[in-house]
């Protein structure tokens, strides 16, 4: 006999799961319609700036959408086996309605993204990105204590995702600033993208010494390592600085990760 409890948290896990599909379908629409006419790529071309990465950079949503296609799967096994109910109870009530949040955010965020509507889009992102920050604060993502199944298909999809969407937001300030007319001249653009970088490498270095969190750190270290591509592909003279800017963000963050992995056995 399956407990009203049990029914309820099976429901859930299928709207997670439809929600998880019209995600991913509104993305592939993004790239084969494309949404009104225009592919992600061309919106964002349409505001250049210095922060923006290498196309290759972008490659990393597969990986992210591959290990939320597992949390999927994994929170269903827990659903319908009926083998773990402990652990089933504990999932979905420390996910909540989150996840379900991310979903509808990462889909609206590309109709407004693709319809131009730049303002929109950094309040979307928002969201997404305070949707993610609930779900790191609820698992107690990265810290000590979970077992191999939490670490694969809940640490690891979400720590992924909330990494790169907190650089994702500052990209998104970034073609704010572009879409406001309040650029300025080359030299004004270097130096608040060096802004943008620091602040994206402070965020990185507090989730790893105080998150524990490295996996986010990582995904810091490619979107840094992107726009040092992107740029270096342009070869303009004046915009060095920001590649030096990411060669020393890359480089802090590698050292934060090692002095927090040296000192975390004599802690």
């Amino acid at each position: 006999m399956v407990s009203h409890e049990t029914l309820h948290y099976r429901n859930k896990s299928v709207f997670n799961a439809i929600a998880f599909l019209v995600m991913i379908a509104v993305n592939a629409l993004a790239i084969l319609l494309p949404i009104n006419g225009r592919t992600t790529g061309e919106i964002a071309g349409k505001y250049p700036n210095l922060f923006a990465p290498a196309a290759i950079t972008f490659s990393i949503w597969s990986l992210i959408y591959l290990s939320l296609l597992g949390y999927i799967i994994y929170q269903l096994w827990l659903a319908f086996s009926n083998r773990h109910p402990v652990v089933l109870a504990r999932l979905m009530d420390q996910m909540k309605e989150w996840f379900l949040i991310t979903a509808v955010a990462n889909s609206l965020w590309l109709f407004a993204w693709h319809y131009e509507l730049i303002p929109v889009t950094v309040g979307i992102m928002l969201i997404l990105l305070a949707s993610l920050w609930m779900i790191h604060l609820n698992f107690g993502i990265a810290q000590p204590g979970a077992t191999r199944d939490e670490k694969l298909f809940i640490y690891l999809p979400f720590s992924l995702y909330l990494g790169w969407i907190s650089i994702a937001a500052i990209a998104n300030i970034a073609v704010l600033i572009v879409y406001a007319g309040i650029g300025g001249n080359t030299q004004t653009q270097v130096w608040w993208t060096i802004l943008l970088i620091a602040a994206g490498t402070f965020i990185s270095i507090m989730m790893v010494w105080f998150r524990n969190n490295i996996v986010h750190a990582l995904v810091a270290v490619w979107a840094f390592y992107g726009i040092l591509i992107r740029q270096r592909e342009t070869g303009i003279l004046a915009h060095q600085p920001v590649i030096h800017a990411c060669v020393i963000a890359i480089g802090i963050i590698a050292v934060a990760i090692s002095w927090h992995l040296y000192r975390k056995p004599r802690s």
